[in-house]
């Protein structure tokens, strides 16, 4: 492969556009500690649309790529994990909702880094795990703006999601690290 090729597979519009939810994160944590949020809410809320842009713009112009599909899932949990902590410094989400939260990503994480070292595996997220990250964007934003009446709902509303997602990756892994597909 071409450095030519390499880079036209790297800087293609979808990974261009997931890497922007990376630049906004500090724009969205720098809002949310000054307690501006409204502000916080609508960068958020522009991050949500690219999250849901890269992948249909992937596909939809031939662009899916080996970098894309792990870029993506690192983008997501990482600003996931940050704007939770944020959240959390600000007093504005119990301890407890993102220790469960980020210790999920985090597990989800390093799975997918030995898979991808030892077994050249990347894990296309599963239907549970897609409802489980609308979950948390609504939990985040509800926080977010005040609804913390809201937030504390969907983050118990989440449990039973986090743990059968986890355990779906779990398993996934299992047999992947068996030699089964």
């Amino acid at each position: 492969m071409t450095n030519e090729t390499s880079t036209r597979h790297i800087a293609t519009v979808s990974n261009v556009i997931t890497v922007s939810r990376l630049i906004l994160l500090p724009f969205i944590v720098y809002f949310l500690l000054v307690d501006q949020r409204i502000t916080a809410f609508v960068i958020m809320f522009i991050a949500l649309l690219t999250d849901a842009a890269d992948g249909f713009l992937a596909r939809t112009l031939h662009q899916e790529s080996e970098v894309g599909k792990v870029l993506d899932p690192v983008c997501d949990k990482v600003s996931l994990i940050v704007i939770l902590i944020t959240l959390y410094i600000i007093e504005v989400i119990p301890l407890w909702g993102v220790i469960v939260i980020v210790a999920r990503d985090v597990l989800i994480l390093i799975g997918s880094y030995v898979l991808y070292r030892h077994k050249a595996v990347v894990f296309k997220s599963n239907l549970l795990g897609k409802v489980t990250g609308v979950i948390f964007a609504a939990l985040i934003l509800a926080y977010t703006i005040g609804l913390n009446r809201l937030g504390e709902i969907l983050l118990y509303v989440s449990i039973p999601a986090i743990l059968g997602s986890f355990a779906i990756y779990l398993g996934r892994y299992i047999k992947i690290m068996k030699g089964e597909r």
